[in-house]
């Protein structure tokens, strides 16, 4: 029975468990979002009104992870989250994982149109994303030079800025920002919410009271540097028209994606070795005491 366990053992009998398919190369994505007060005034989505904010979040989520229709998701993509008002701020890092990216997007709230966070700082956002989408790739052609095969290679580095204002915060301007994305090779792709040159109301300090605001995006600024960095612009006034921009944005970062599928089992000879050795112990006791041979 020993010598049969140990021979079921040594075949290595396993159960599948799984399998996991990592992407070798893709896009690095930026997204930089607006938060500023006047992010919630009102947008279309899906028949219904909700805050600029929601929306762009909602439609951001059906980005990443697919929405089963016109969106099929980002999977083999690096993400990160960039949030901005009168500064700037990382929310996420570039990540594979995009639950971590929609979860910290989901959480993100209005900033107070009061100084010091009021105000909308689009340069920080973009010189924010820049820098850290050119540190994922110097980190990665450290690796490389150091000998370490790298697990991922960056076909495409590109940040989509979404806004509804102008540029009036902030320590760098949004120009300078998009020759700084030129020169290390970031394409900024540009989507304006709203801005139809009328009067939107938003929510007050109190969360009762409304506040008339002029609903004013600054396209040519938009449109200046996202063709400074070879990207594009567009408007977008309902949560449809931002799935159109978001689709195409789709399929111009499209690359042909190397993939590397590993599958994942389960060992089953540890018990089956454990239990040979303790018949074969079994075996020299016994036969050394109650089954011992007499000549």
């Amino acid at each position: 029975a020993a010598l049969a366990l140990l021979a079921i053992a040594i075949a290595r009998p396993q159960t599948l468990t799984g399998r996991v398919e990592t992407s070798k190369e893709g896009v690095a994505i930026q997204i930089v979002i607006d938060r500023s007060a006047s992010m919630g005034a009102p947008m279309e989505f899906d028949g219904r009104s909700l805050e600029r904010i929601e929306v762009v979040k909602r439609v951001l989520r059906d980005f990443l992870l697919g929405d089963g229709k016109t969106l099929k998701g980002r999977p083999d993509d690096l993400v990160g989250l960039i949030v901005f008002s009168g500064f700037a701020d990382t929310l996420a890092p570039l990540v594979h994982n995009h639950d971590i990216v929609v979860d910290m997007a989901m959480s993100t709230q209005l900033a107070p149109a009061a100084l010091p966070e009021g105000g909308t700082a689009i340069g920080d956002g973009l010189a924010l994303a820049a820098a850290r989408l050119k540190s994922a790739e110097e980190q990665i052609q450290k690796r490389a030079k150091a000998g370490i095969p790298p697990d991922f290679k960056i076909k495409s580095k590109v940040i989509v800025l979404l806004t509804d204002g102008k540029h009036n915060r902030g320590e760098v301007l949004p120009e300078d920002a998009a020759a700084i994305a030129a020169e290390w090779g970031i394409k900024i792709y540009s989507i304006g919410i709203g801005g139809t040159g009328g009067v939107v109301f938003i929510r007050g300090a109190d969360g009762r009271q409304r506040i008339p605001i002029r609903d004013y995006v600054d396209e040519r600024t938009l449109t200046a540097i996202s063709q400074r960095t070879g990207g594009k612009y567009w408007n977008a006034r309902n949560a449809e028209s931002l799935r159109e921009i978001y689709a195409e944005i789709d399929r111009l970062e499209r690359v042909s994606v190397t993939s590397q599928r590993r599958t994942i089992y389960e060992e089953k000879f540890p018990p089956l070795a454990l239990a040979s050795l303790w018949l074969l112990a079994a075996e020299i006791f016994l036969s050394a005491t109650l089954l011992r041979r007499f000549p």
